[in-house]
């Protein structure tokens, strides 16, 4: 009888131990699996920075050769402005005899919603053909692109 109790206290030692073993390789290898986590989650951060810090230079770069065409510009548009004081002066005169003539030959239109210079020449004159006399009397192509509320000077006489 003292084998088959021994016999039963080893077995029960053998599988107190295989347990032991078992529990202890469950933790070896969820703390493998936890520093393999851990290194892919440092290096996804590390090369995150990386870009981020590319980007960055990469803004850096683009704000210091926006800021020299921003002062080469102003530079520009100061050495400019007693020229266009004088050139304002020379429009407005020409502006005035404009209009003078205006009066007597043209019609003025302001440009509304939908209107083409094609429509535009058939709503004055019955067709079409007169839209690029329209744009040249206007100083524009027959195929420019009409702005809502522009002006254009309309012939009386095509």
């Amino acid at each position: 009888m003292n084998d088959f109790e021994n016999t039963n206290v080893n077995e029960v030692e053998e599988k107190n131990y295989k347990s032991k073993q078992l529990g202890w390789r469950i933790f070896a290898f969820s703390a493998f699996l936890l520093a393999i986590i851990a290194l892919f989650g440092a290096w996804y951060i590390n090369n995150e920075r990386m870009f981020l810090l590319i980007d960055n230079s990469k803004l850096k770069l683009e704000v210091k050769t926006l800021q020299e065409e921003i002062a080469t510009l102003k530079t520009l548009d100061n050495d400019s402005i007693p020229n266009n004081t004088e050139e304002n002066s020379q429009q407005t005169d020409s502006n005035q005899a404009e209009n003078k003539q205006t009066d007597n030959t043209y019609t003025m239109y302001e440009v509304k919603p939908g209107d083409s210079l094609t429509t535009i020449s058939l709503s004055f004159y019955g067709t079409e053909i007169y839209a690029s006399q329209i744009a040249e009397k206007n100083g524009i192509t027959s195929e420019s692109i009409l702005q809502l509320g522009q002006k254009l000077k309309i012939p009386k006489k095509p």
